[in-house]
């Protein structure tokens, strides 16, 4: 989270207001963290019980550390499994959070305006953290009340996870049945044995095929034995994807 307004009341370490070079220090950190992670795995005695693959992104990220370079070009050669086997802080994916003021919620400001111009915007969402204090003290009818009188359509909560599941390549199933329904987090484009090994292993090994309905099918003929019987169900195997608006039963 950066700081992206005014305010005599909060203090500030530095003299000024600049969240470009507030991120630019945390970057810093976190590059001279790695270094320091990177230099320690590389040495002799510990070296010899790295594999290849993590041996090669290490003494590559070594390089760019001292030419000053970010370690963007890793996910261009390495796939993302090997990367994260590295604990490597500079190459996790980053969701920059932009706090403001009230007045600055809608349209942003001097200083989002210059993050976003330097770090973009599609890592990067606009919150005012004090708004959300406050929606967070009131109940489910006062904060939509509250939320239409100050005509903010979505939490920054909520901003924030979709950000998330989007940056990370996620997405969300729900299970539903008579005692309980739960939403459950799978990789995207998840195959229906993957999204079912999420629940219990047994589930994926066992799988065999499943029978599927889009979700309008099934709401308009009332559930699963209408949409059978009208046709709208079918047997799918091992390459059925969990998709958005479709209804699977294991």
């Amino acid at each position: 989270m950066i700081r992206c307004f005014d305010s005599e009341d909060i203090q500030n370490v530095n003299p000024t207001i600049d969240p470009v070079r507030d991120l630019e220090i945390i970057e810093t950190e976190m590059m001279l963290a790695d270094l320091e992670s990177i230099q320690k795995r590389l040495e002799k005695k510990k070296k010899k019980s790295l594999e290849d693959g993590q041996l090669e992104i290490l003494e590559i990220a070594l390089e760019c550390i001292n030419k000053g370079e970010n370690l963007d070009s890793l996910h261009l050669k390495f796939n993302k499994k090997l990367l994260n086997q590295t604990g490597l802080l500079s190459i996790k994916p980053k969701i920059f959070v932009c706090n403001v003021d009230e007045q600055s919620l809608a349209s942003g400001n001097k200083y989002t305006q210059a993050f976003i111009s330097k770090f973009g915007e599609n890592n990067t969402i606009i919150i005012s953290a004090d708004i959300e204090n406050q929606i967070n003290q009131l109940d489910k009818e006062e904060k939509i009340n509250y939320m239409k009188m100050i005509n903010l359509k979505e939490t920054g909560l909520n901003i924030l996870i979709s950000k998330g599941y989007k940056i990370l390549e996620l997405d969300t199933f729900f299970t539903s049945g008579p005692e309980e329904s739960r939403a459950w987090t799978i990789p995207r484009n998840s195959t229906a044995p993957k999204a079912a090994g999420v629940i219990h292993s047994d589930f994926e090994k066992g799988f065999i095929r499943s029978e599927t309905v889009s979700y309008s099918d099934f709401i308009d003929n009332q559930g699963w034995s209408n949409s059978k019987t009208n046709g709208k169900m079918r047997l799918e195997g091992q390459r059925l994807y969990c998709k958005r608006r479709r209804c699977i039963k294991l």
